[in-house]
């Protein structure tokens, strides 16, 4: 048995070593877990407070036999891609048996009813909504719950959406994986505070920030709490870094230019283009978030406008989907599998980008084919994580090879 998990592990915490414990209680401890994982930025556009292979290390070192990057171009998007993306690098590996994921309503007739609304039959409806200041994943729940007469409040918790997105993409991919909902314990998404042993990522990286050994040692396994111990105030990235190059970008791009950038529409590069006059990054992301664009947008949007992400690019990633498999960490039981999977997939194996693409096609952008395209900005994504550091190692991803971790 095989089963897939799609997480983030910013940092790698209690809650999340619950879901793997209880995925092997309940399939028993033969189980293999694969977990995908975004790379250098996060989903909402933030800097992870560990790098990728630091956070795929943990994912191992506690339970987890293999971890496989999502490639940047759907990590580091909306629920709707981020989840797409994570389904779909499963689906493609030819060996996955369940996807499991925690929701606080782990109700799979309910999921799977929500996930059989398609919304693009309600545009005139969700635009509506958009235009009231919703985000697409709040105005989809609050259609979906208008049509199955559930409460949207449950439709609007994060890890909700994201399990219907899940759903959504193993139907859309005619993918044979099962679903297995587990109920979500502890805290909600951007709790600050601990319970019983949990904490949200939000509140275990503030913990990080106060330097709170005391209260970190009771909600992140004891692995985690080594790394994250050993981290200072200056060894923690800042986005504030980026923000000179990204006043510099923007004032120097015609608004025309601008709109090619993917998620540059309705008027929105007038707004940056007045935003990049703020004294901080901070000050510019306060200046643009507001009922028509959440944080978590204009977070992402700092990333795609310094590496210039045009439209086509997504469009492409959309079409063709994950191009590859890329391993960050694995055990014994996790080099079996890959293994099998360079048998079973439909899309090629990478251990070593050197495989791929070089230094010199890398900077030349001398890219022919879609994998290339991912893979380059995989690259320059982490490249963004470094250039946030005090002491950033560029180009990273040429050096490093997937850690292996003997159980023996």
């Amino acid at each position: 048995m095989i089963t897939g998990i799609i997480a983030e592990y910013n940092p790698f915490h209690n809650g999340h070593l619950y879901q793997i414990n209880k995925i092997r209680e309940k399939l028993g401890d033969d189980t293999n877990i694969i977990a995908c994982t975004s790379g250098g930025i996060s989903q909402r556009g933030e800097l992870p407070i560990l790098d990728k292979w630091q956070r795929a290390f943990l994912a191992v070192e506690n339970g987890a036999n293999l971890v496989l990057e999502i490639p940047a171009v759907f990590s580091c998007r909306s629920a709707q891609h981020f989840a797409f993306g994570g389904v779909s690098l499963l689906h493609q590996l030819g060996v996955v048996d369940k996807l499991a994921f925690s929701t606080e309503y782990p109700d799979i007739n309910m999921l799977c009813k929500a996930a059989s609304i398609d919304i693009s039959a309600h545009k005139d409806k969700l635009q509506a909504l958009l235009k009231q200041g919703a985000s697409y994943a709040v105005a989809t729940a609050q259609i979906i719950a208008e049509l199955t007469d559930t409460d949207a409040n449950v439709l609007k918790e994060p890890n909700t959406i994201l399990a219907i997105e899940y759903l959504k993409a193993l139907k859309a991919l005619g993918s044979s994986i099962e679903a297995m909902p587990l109920k979500r314990i502890g805290t909600a998404h951007n709790d600050t505070e601990a319970v019983g042993g949990y904490a949200s990522g939000t509140a275990i990286r503030q913990m990080v920030s106060q330097a709170n050994n005391d209260k970190l040692s009771k909600v992140v396994p004891e692995t985690t709490l080594r790394l994250l111990s050993q981290l200072t105030t200056n060894d923690v990235g800042s986005l504030e870094k980026l923000y000179p190059a990204l006043q510099l970008k923007i004032l120097h791009t015609p608004p025309e230019k601008l709109r090619e950038i993917y998620s540059v529409n309705e008027g929105l590069e007038y707004k940056l283009t007045d935003a990049a006059f703020a004294p901080t990054l901070t000050e510019f992301i306060n200046q643009l978030i507001g009922k028509r664009y959440q944080r978590s947008r204009i977070n992402r949007l700092i990333h795609t406008i310094l590496l210039d992400i045009k439209k086509e690019l997504m469009d492409e990633a959309d079409s063709t989907g994950v191009a590859y498999i890329r391993v960050l960490a694995f055990d014994n039981r996790g080099r079996n599998m890959i293994k099998k999977i360079k048998k079973t997939a439909s899309i090629p194996v990478i251990t070593k980008i050197t495989q791929y693409i070089n230094r010199r096609d890398f900077i030349g952008k001398n890219l022919p084919t879609p994998l290339h395209r991912q893979l380059c900005y995989d690259i320059q994504y982490n490249n963004l994580y470094q250039l946030c550091q005090n002491v950033p190692e560029l180009n990273k991803d040429f050096t490093m090879s997937p850690i292996y971790i003997d159980r023996d």
